[in-house]
């Protein structure tokens, strides 16, 4: 067993709490006398709540120190990440997702996206932690071998914070880690070249998991040489030569594996205090804005279940949500986009057209263009709305749009 030995004080912001309450079934929408819902944007989030504003802004709070800590510890305080979209439901929570799961990390319409039951504590959502740090780690280091994304995101999804003290640690042993990499303690030379998806996950994380925390308690130096040679563009195996210079994985393997079975560890604490935020920017969403936000909870937390809630078929109900968006507002380009994008829906030329001359702004008009120009072969069309879309939506690097199209004409 790994032995714990005096923790390394540095410094680091501060990670608030919420306070928990209930979820329960989904009520009325806003138009049939449900509970309003409203979006804030804070630097780095766009958060969507039915929950009342005070409880908004603190949820903001935590997800803006969690990621200011996590920027800290990477080295990257001012990386420009854009606002990432987060749904925090107060009512309903369980027509989405399991009542056990207080929140989940997934992709919808080009974005990132976060979703929170209210009241649940950040720092207990190991899932949401560990995918903030791939998403944050992706942007620093964009070329990553799998053992060291995974290894990353096991080790800092360990954040705690205490709120009597004010401190911020990190890498205190998670016991289901623990028990799979000692449970799988001879595969952990596989990892350094096990391809993403021909790994048992438990094995693979749990290996992982324990060489990051060597790494991190024992090659520290190393380590930061590695992730700054990836950093500056070398390859996997020319960073690793350039900084473990003649060592193989099996033998740093080996140093891991002594290291599981009664090596020294320390617990890293941060203490600083919490990055100043200015108010955020709060409006109340139209009618037909919830229920598309409504739709992609439906269609998102549909991957959370293994056993789905009792409602209705979540694509059904989603199809709900987004008619009744599109009858009270025609032209409502979010819910144009799931219906596209999330639940098959062809796009109608002249109507993603009209879209584009009442809300030229938005970038999302502008795809939906590109896709119906693209169903009618109309390929100089195509382009031209998708880089109309990608200006837009340059100035939130949390939009990924991929120009896969090429220009008409080029090879």
């Amino acid at each position: 067993m790994i032995r714990r030995r005096r923790a390394v004080v540095v410094a680091g912001p501060l990670l608030l709490a919420l306070v928990p309450t209930c979820a329960g079934h989904l009520p009325p929408c806003p138009a049939a006398g449900g509970p309003a819902w409203t979006e804030l944007e804070s630097p780095h989030f766009r958060l969507r709540t039915d929950d009342d504003s005070a409880a908004a802004r603190a949820a903001l709070t935590d997800l803006e120190q969690l990621q200011a800590a996590l920027l800290t510890i990477f080295g990257a305080p001012d990386l420009d990440t854009g606002r990432l979209p987060v749904v925090v439901v107060d009512r309903g929570w369980t027509d989405f997702a399991p009542r056990w799961i207080e929140g989940f990390f997934t992709h919808a319409l080009f974005q990132p996206l976060i979703v929170m039951v209210a009241g649940g504590q950040l720092h207990r959502q190991d899932l949401i932690k560990h995918e903030l740090v791939h998403y944050l780690s992706a942007k620093i280091m964009r070329r990553q071998p799998r053992w060291l994304s995974e290894g990353l995101a096991t080790y800092y999804e360990t954040i705690e914070y205490d709120a009597d003290t004010g401190r911020l640690t990190v890498g205190r042993p998670s016991p289901s880690r623990l028990r799979d990499a000692q449970q799988n303690v001879a595969n952990i030379e596989s990892i350094f070249s096990a391809p993403p998806a021909d790994h048992d996950v438990g094995s693979f994380y749990g290996a992982a998991w324990i060489t990051m925390h060597y790494l991190m308690n024992h090659r520290a130096v190393a380590l930061m040489g590695y992730q700054k040679a990836l950093r500056a563009g070398a390859s996997p195996d020319a960073a690793w030569t350039a900084v473990f210079g003649s060592q193989t994985p099996a033998q740093l393997a080996a140093d891991v594996r002594q290291y599981l079975d009664g090596g020294q560890y320390a617990v890293l604490t941060y203490q600083f205090p919490a990055p100043r935020l200015p108010a955020p920017v709060e409006r109340r969403l139209s009618d037909a804005d919830s229920h598309s936000t409504r739709a992609i909870l439906y269609l998102t937390g549909a991957t959370t279940r293994a056993h789905a809630p009792a409602s209705d078929d979540h694509k059904a109900s989603a199809q709900r949500e987004i008619d009744e968006a599109l009858r009270q507002e025609p032209g409502h380009v979010r819910s144009r986009a799931v219906a596209h994008w999330l639940l098959g829906a062809p796009v109608d030329l002249e109507q993603a057209t009209a879209a584009t001359r009442t809300n030229a702004d938005d970038w999302l008009a502008w795809m939906l263009v590109a896709d119906a120009r693209a169903a009618n072969n109309d390929g100089a069309g195509q382009f031209e709305a998708l880089v109309r879309a990608a200006t837009i939506a340059r100035s939130d690097p949390a939009i990924g749009i991929v120009m896969r199209q090429r220009r008409p004409g080029s090879r």
